[in-house]
């Protein structure tokens, strides 16, 4: 199986990632199935890299994000005060995480500038992400929380995967009944259109 490639690599030289490879440490570490990765009390002042598995980072009772080979959780905790970590990452699948320590993530930043630049370049990604979230969870009424939660997950396309009904329902914070709800009224608005009952076409853009 090919490894995801690190983000803070994305257009190093080859040279530049072997100087990278030879500068500080870093661990692999496991977890099995519904294992807690992180939480406040399990902190590592580290990226965590997924290489293999399926984890969920969870905000209290609501789902934030689900992780896959290739993303990143714990940038908060990397160079942020002593705050608790807020969310909770508990492995879906089992596991394989890469922790970058923040003293190796400093090392490759000063001895090639573009790992600072990525590493910039993927906060403002996780700021943009965040804000969408949030706008999401806070939303007033049913219609448009489903709204932003469709806008947040589309692909260039404008297609939502969607999960079971029951999952999505506990991720928006709202019952079943007022989930289909939405469903319709977005639909009937000429909003979304369903294609099957795990895929939602937008026909209007934000």
């Amino acid at each position: 199986m090919t490894e995801p490639t690190l983000f803070l690599w994305q257009g190093l030289t080859d040279e530049e990632v072997s100087r990278c490879r030879s500068l500080g440490q870093t661990e692999e570490q496991t977890f099995g199935k519904g294992d807690t990765v992180y939480d406040a009390k399990n902190v590592h002042r580290a990226l965590a890299f997924v290489l293999e598995g399926h984890l969920r980072v969870f905000h209290g009772r609501v789902v934030m994000n689900d992780l896959h080979p290739g993303d990143v959780f714990g940038a908060a905790a990397l160079y942020g005060s002593t705050e608790p970590y807020r969310s909770t990452v508990t492995a879906v699948t089992p596991c394989r995480i890469l922790l970058i320590p923040q003293e190796t993530v400093s090392l490759w930043m000063a001895a090639v500038p573009r790992v600072g630049e990525n590493y910039v370049r993927f906060l403002s990604d996780r700021i943009r992400f965040l804000n969408r979230r949030l706008s999401t969870l806070t939303a007033g009424p049913a219609d448009d929380k489903l709204w932003r939660y469709l806008l947040a997950h589309r692909d260039a396309q404008g297609v939502v995967s969607l999960p079971g009904m029951t999952e999505l329902a506990e991720r928006l914070d709202m019952g079943r009944s007022s989930l289909y709800r939405s469903l319709d009224a977005l639909t009937d608005a000429g909003h979304i259109r369903r294609r099957d009952k795990h895929t939602i076409i937008l026909t209007m853009e934000e």
